[in-house]
């Protein structure tokens, strides 16, 4: 009982104006603030000694005080923190202790730069964290400080407009839902996850729903640029992300070791993805924004010596963003660099071709790769069309109207569109010989 009336005193001493900057000190007491109570510390509140804090009010801790811990909570030295409230936090999370998340709700709320930190690598596992703020560059952040940090399997982390700079560090989100991670989607006003290798975003699924994976980096250029991954089995699984802003180059990932079908790749950023539990197979979609980044039309696997096309993709545009989505791609959890690419082109068009049914030669076909827009027509010596297909893939077996055609010389007129937007007009004459 004589806890308790000491500290009813200091509440309403640190209350008071003459010591509202000073730190609020929980020193082996057992404390706790009820439902519907609103407890602030202006100065930081430091729970020692074995100390038990059980918040199922709003815990408010400011920093109005120039004392080195100010705005900070402080867990420390076998102390424990729990309940089911809210803590509205100006400063730095530092956990050498123990809390229990429960329903709880931390919100990082200042306008400097924030960490969540340790100083004997504990660890912690949130419920719900919110970071808000109105600091921009560098006080944007709410960094991860020689901690990894954690979502519960019933939490979820509200990024709004700031940077969760997880560093080499991870953070790890526990719940599967599709909802368990979100940001404002307001384009140039993004709030995303930076992280600088080994670090990750990590995220649970157990749906073919699509996650959002919100990376991005402040480092040089600020680029947000998210991916989207959609699993192919409902089964419990998990991946990594991360946005590398440089050239892969710059991780030994030379652009110049490739299979040979790239025009070029990009030197700006590129991708990390692993998946860290499960076999299946996803959708992965990246965006990029045309202005800053440069066009885009296919993806490229880094597989240990190379960088490898990726095959068949599909482009798409969703408000400020272009996007390229890769379906049905078996992710390798050792080998995880992705970069936007270019494919080369290749147009050729066969001067004779011999329709006489012997397997040799039968059809007049075009091969052409990266075509995103395609006409052929063909027209005999007096001008009338004789075949005509917007299909690069459809080629001409010598008939009009399932009649083969004379022997002689056709001319065609070719016009396309590549993905990489070069435009071909061709024109000439095919021989039809039996």
């Amino acid at each position: 009982m004589a806890k308790n009336i000491r500290l009813i005193i200091f509440l309403t001493l640190i209350s008071a104006p003459s010591y509202k900057a000073q730190i609020m000190v929980i020193k082996g007491a057992i404390v706790k603030f009820n439902a519907g109570a609103i407890v602030s510390s202006h100065g930081g509140t430091d729970v020692l000694d074995a100390a038990t804090l059980t918040n199922d009010g709003t815990f408010k801790i400011f920093k109005n005080s120039t004392l080195p811990q100010s705005g900070n909570l402080l867990l420390n030295t076998a102390s424990t923190a729990n309940g089911n409230g809210f803590y509205l936090i100006e400063q730095d999370w530092i956990n050498n202790a123990f809390f229990n998340a429960n329903n709880s709700t931390v919100e990082l709320f200042g306008n400097t730069q924030q960490f969540i930190t340790s100083t004997n690598s504990t660890f912690t596992t949130f419920n719900n964290l919110v970071l808000t703020g109105n600091g921009s560059v560098n006080d944007r952040k709410k960094s991860l400080l020689n901690v990894d940090a954690f979502i519960s399997v019933g939490g979820i982390l509200t990024l709004n407009d700031r940077e969760l700079e997880t560093q080499v560090n991870d953070m790890v989100v526990l719940n599967p839902s599709i909802n368990s991670v979100n940001n404002n989607n307001t384009f140039g006003s993004e709030g995303f996850v930076s992280s600088i290798a080994p670090g990750y975003l990590f995220r649970n699924t157990n749906s073919t729903n699509t996650y959002l994976f919100p990376v991005g980096s402040s480092a040089g250029t600020l680029r947000y640029r998210p991916l989207l991954i959609t699993p192919k089995s409902a089964s419990t699984e998990e991946y990594a992300s991360r946005l590398n802003n440089f050239n892969p180059d710059n991780d030994g990932f030379f652009r110049i070791q490739n299979d040979g079908s790239f025009i070029n790749l990009n030197d700006q950023f590129y991708h990390s993805i692993e998946q860290t539990n499960g076999t299946n197979n996803v959708n992965l979609e990246f965006f990029y924004v045309n202005a800053i980044d440069g066009d885009w039309s296919s993806t490229a696997n880094w597989t240990g010596a190379l960088w490898e096309n990726m095959g068949d993709v599909s482009s798409g545009i969703s408000g400020g963003f272009s996007s390229i989505l890769k379906n049905d791609w078996p992710i390798n959890s050792t080998i995880s660099p992705y970069v936007l690419s270019n494919l080369g082109d290749e147009f050729t068009i066969p001067n004779v071709f011999t329709p006489n049914s012997d397997g040799v030669n039968d059809l007049f076909l075009i091969k052409a790769k990266n075509i995103a827009e395609f006409n052929l027509v063909i027209v005999n010596r007096w001008g009338n069309v004789v075949f005509e297909t917007s299909d690069v893939t459809v080629s001409w077996d010598g008939k009009f109207k399932n009649v083969l055609c004379t022997e002689g010389t056709y001319f065609y007129k070719v016009i396309a569109k590549s993905n990489n937007k070069t435009e071909y007009k061709k024109q000439g004459f095919v021989s039809l010989q039996y």
